[in-house]
């Protein structure tokens, strides 16, 4: 079972690393252009990325439970994603002034 916990671990820091440079790539190629669409495809990519990540952050939190060997990596891992949330916020704010 200590397989299925590094396997959340690994799919917790790979989450978080890619959700944060799409959004980030997103962001840049929105700025760049204002263009319309980017604005429908960031609402949907953050919908989506928000159930994943909450998926994702869940099975950290069970697992840090589930398996004390590595709890305090799964509970870092799940920080890390938390870490995230202020950013996109951000991002959305950006997106608002840019916007309009």
């Amino acid at each position: 079972m200590k397989s299925l916990e590094l396997l959340i671990i690994k799919i917790g820091k790979k989450t978080t690393f890619y959700s944060f440079i799409i959004g980030t790539i997103l962001l840049i190629i929105f700025s760049i252009s204002k263009a319309g669409i980017l604005i429908m495809l960031g609402q949907k990519y953050l919908l989506f990325t928000l159930i994943f990540n909450l998926i994702v952050f869940s099975a950290l939190i069970i697992s840090s439970f589930v398996y004390t060997e590595n709890r305090n990596i799964s509970i870092l891992t799940a920080y890390k994603m938390l870490v995230i949330i202020p950013i996109a916020i951000l991002y959305f704010f950006i997106v608002l002034t840019i916007a309009f």
